[in-house]
């Protein structure tokens, strides 16, 4: 009897053991404990400093200093001043101060700052210790951005996001793995990329390093291509290389295969998905200039201004601008940053629009790139050192980039709603760079430089109907969506000729002459289109939630010869997949889960030389299977999911002659995911996790990797965050973070392995009262050790990871 492996069968080291136990502890914790912790942190004094000045802003730095969020329309401070407020306070009693005579009243509820008209009746009031009457409670539910889940203990994470077609869901609402990173943080840890973002995710790992002038992530241990990130719910739309964050507000983080919520993405990526959250004009006006540096040589600076017009304020328009540029701590590399983003936006009663411009330049010199292994069997060489740049300094990336996207919602009644989005984006890269090939042990290696040139110019739609409606005692949340994604590529390429060099001593090779004509010829063409129906079942008490659904897909390619024109390939395929998740809330802080969903990628074409060369396979679908838990204390969530995901790979049959090309093999990961975010007492905030994936290889060729570790597929990952408001110096606050990441396989057949790293980062923040004028200095430094590594093997190719880099900025407002 053939007996069947264990789901699990890990070996964690001592460290993730404690990671792991830590968090399971802090999950498990009695949450009318962490209850009555969170009651009596939010009435606890802390020091405030707010000088006189128009009420907008005083409230606005009400919420700076005492970390709280704002929820009212701009217009109902609009004209109004605030007296001086000073002293150990509580945020009640600061707020009733701010708001005295102003014939306002408001409070300070779950961390939000809530402020609505006076009532007209005489309500019970008392006082506090110098004499200022306090209001009764205040319930007022005004979110501080229009339509988005508001910012979770912290301010770190959102309380939820966008989970594709079902729209916006709070956390514990999600029957899937999520976390949404807010602005908060982006502006916090000076975070200039996505990557820099999702450095805070166990389940994430980026290909690679800062100023690399690209990205890549791997999501679960599959590779997702920074091409499949979408913005604002659309593919295409994102920068293609590594996206400026100027202008977003959030970056959103889906676990796992999703091809039903988002549609295919357009490189068929299926580990996880990533969307990017435009900004939009907040209740209180904004003017704020950062200036940045970061080691070596790179100084930036950022503006975003934020106003709301109209009776009643229903026009928005956020604007953001940025230039960076200078040395970076790699010998011989530098970067230069051109941004600008515009977000525009009407709230109507029944009526929302928004709209969004966005712009970047980036040229990047002497970047990253993968340096593809040596043959199997032959060691890799040692990291080098980090600062080392084995890519030319006369090489280059030069990327520019213009996007728009209109979207739109219109109430036709209080159960139903249209909506619709359209966008479009144009990509113009030129390059000079190169291919290398790691050849030994001792690190010599083997490049040649080519020029290429690409132009991508891609649209994409999307109109659809939301509703709901009761059955019995059964409620209904549907939708209904069609969307259509088309893009165009054109591009040249030409080589040059091979040299040899180290990544130890990098030879000095003169810059190559390579020219390209200016004319770009079409090269290839995309067109998707689906259709999507999914339904969210729910009791009366939403304890129970159930989620159904389906995505029609259709793919259709052509590839063009260059030079002649021609048609060479054509591909026209269609799947359908379906999605399953099932959601109970066991008490109103704890969720239980289950879904089974898939992802989709475009089919593989058999290549030439084989038997069936030519031969178009259907799109490859990837299956998740997942278990999870959520557990919200109301300071703290924690996410702890078991997951299976297979995705299906291709393999050369050689029982034929010529070889006969087959979909046949398969990347089976398992993995155990634990995740908390939040604030777990009073000024004590932490981004933590651990991760272990089981990344297996099955139905291989003539099984001869079967049983074995997929490659970029780290079995521990490890994070551990925190930041701190010291008590001895209101205003300061210490960060620290620490990253585990095991060793990693390069090849199939598991004869190349790179190390497990480590990687320590530490940093500060100081806010404080120039005057009248809020200013908040930033001070990170990453790697802190300077530790030298390999980051990853995604891709069957190896990156490094990056030298200690020092970063400074500070912000004001005005």
């Amino acid at each position: 009897m053939q007996r069947t492996a264990p789901l699990f069968r890990f070996r964690p080291t001592p460290l993730a053991l404690a990671a792991a136990l830590a968090l399971g502890i802090a999950a498990v914790q009695p949450l009318t404990a962490h209850a009555q912790t969170a009651a009596s942190s939010q009435e606890g004094a802390r020091s405030f400093s707010i000088a006189a000045q128009p009420l907008a802003q005083a409230l606005n730095e009400l919420a700076r200093q005492g970390d709280l969020q704002l929820g009212f329309p701009a217009g109902l401070v609009a004209g109004k001043t605030a007296p001086a407020v000073s002293g150990n306070l509580t945020p009640q009693q600061a707020l009733d101060r701010l708001l005295a005579g102003s014939g306002l009243q408001g409070s300070v509820k779950d961390r939000a700052v809530l402020v609505r008209p006076a009532v007209p009746t005489t309500p019970a009031t008392s006082a506090d210790p110098a004499g200022t009457v306090v209001l009764p409670t205040v319930s007022v539910t005004a979110a501080a951005l229009e339509g988005l889940p508001g910012p979770y203990a912290g301010g770190q994470v959102a309380r939820g996001g966008k989970v594709g077609l079902l729209g916006n869901r709070d956390v514990m609402d999600t029957p899937f793995s999520t976390t949404q990173y807010t602005a908060k943080l982006v502006d916090d840890q000076q975070a200039q990329t996505i990557g820099d973002v999702l450095v805070n995710d166990p389940s994430v790992r980026n290909t690679y390093g800062r100023n690399a002038g690209r990205e890549e992530f791997n999501i679960r241990g599959f590779t997702v291509f920074n091409y499949d990130v979408s913005y604002n719910g659309l593919y295409g739309l994102s920068p293609r290389n590594a996206a400026s964050l100027i202008g977003v507000e959030r970056v959103e983080v889906l676990r796992g295969p999703s091809a039903l919520l988002n549609g295919m993405a357009p490189a068929g990526s299926v580990g996880g998905g990533i969307n990017l959250v435009p900004k939009r004009a907040g209740a209180t006006p904004l003017n704020r200039v950062t200036a940045s540096y970061a080691e070596d040589n790179q100084f930036g600076v950022h503006a975003d201004f934020g106003r709301r017009f109209g009776a009643d304020q229903e026009w928005g328009v956020r604007l953001n601008v940025a230039k960076r540029s200078g040395d970076t701590p790699i010998n011989g590399a530098s970067e230069r940053v051109d941004a600008l983003a515009l977000g525009l936006d009407y709230q109507g009663e029944r009526v929302r629009l928004e709209a969004d411009i966005n712009y970047q330049k980036r040229v990047t010199h002497g970047r990253s790139s993968l340096l593809f292994p040596p043959a199997a069997g032959i060691p890799i060489a040692a990291a080098p050192d980090n600062k080392i740049n084995f890519q030319p300094s006369w090489s280059y990336w030069d990327a520019k980039e213009r996007a728009a996207i209109v979207r739109g919602e219109l109430d036709i009644n209080s159960n139903l709603t249209a909506y619709g989005a359209l966008g479009a984006m144009g990509y113009d890269f030129d390059s000079l760079q190169t291919t290398s090939q790691l050849q030994d042990a001792q690190g010599t290696l083997m490049a040649r430089p080519y020029r290429l040139k690409e132009a991508v110019n891609t649209r994409t739609a999307e109109v659809g109907l939301k509703g709901k409606l009761q059955t019995g005692s059964l409620g209904h949340e549907w939708v209904l969506s069609t969307s259509a994604y088309a893009q165009d590529n054109g591009l040249l390429r030409q080589n040059g000729s091979v040299y040899a060099s180290s990544i130890y001593n990098p030879a000095d090779i003169a810059k190559p002459s390579i020219s390209l004509g200016d004319n770009l010829p079409r090269t290839g063409e995309t067109r998707m289109t689906s259709v999507a129906l999914a339904d969210t079942i729910s009791t009366a008490d939403k304890r129970w939630q159930l989620t159904l659904g389906a995505r029609h897909q259709e793919v259709r390619t052509r590839t063009f010869n260059g030079t002649s024109g021609l048609e060479t390939a054509r591909y026209d395929k269609s799947a359908i997949t379906p999605m399953a998740a099932v959601l109970f809330k066991a008490t109103p802080g704890v969720s239980l889960y289950a879904n089974y969903i898939e992802g989709l990628s475009q089919g593989s074409t058999a290549p030439e030389g084989t038997a069936n060369a030519g031969e178009i396979f259907a799109p490859s679908k990837s299956r998740q299977v997942e278990l999870g838990a959520k557990f919200d204390t109301g300071i703290f969530v924690t996410t702890a999911s078991l997951f299976q995901i297979s995705r299906p790979s291709s393999l050369l049959d050689a029982s034929t002659t010529p070889s006969t090309f087959r979909m046949d093999g398969e990347q089976r990961n398992r993995g155990l995911e634990i995740v908390t975010q939040g604030e777990v007492q009073r000024g004590l905030r932490l981004l933590t996790g651990v991760a272990f994936t089981q990344g297996k290889l099955t139905k291989t060729e003539d099984g001869l990797n079967d049983g074995r570790t997929a490659p970029a597929t780290p079995k521990v990952q490890i994070n551990i965050g925190s930041e701190w408001d010291t008590p001895f110096l209101p205003g300061l606050t210490l960060t620290a973070r620490a990253l585990h990441t095991s060793s990693q396989y390069v090849d199939v057949a598991n004869t190349q392995q790179l190390p497990s790293w480590n990687r320590f980062d530490i940093g500060a923040r100081y806010r404080f009262n120039a005057g009248n004028t809020p200013v908040t200095l930033r001070l990170t430094v990453e790697n802190l050790m300077n530790k030298n590594y390999w980051q990853s093997a995604a891709r069957e190719g190896l990156t490094t990871g990056a030298p200690r880099t020092v970063l400074l900025s500070a912000s004001t407002e005005f």
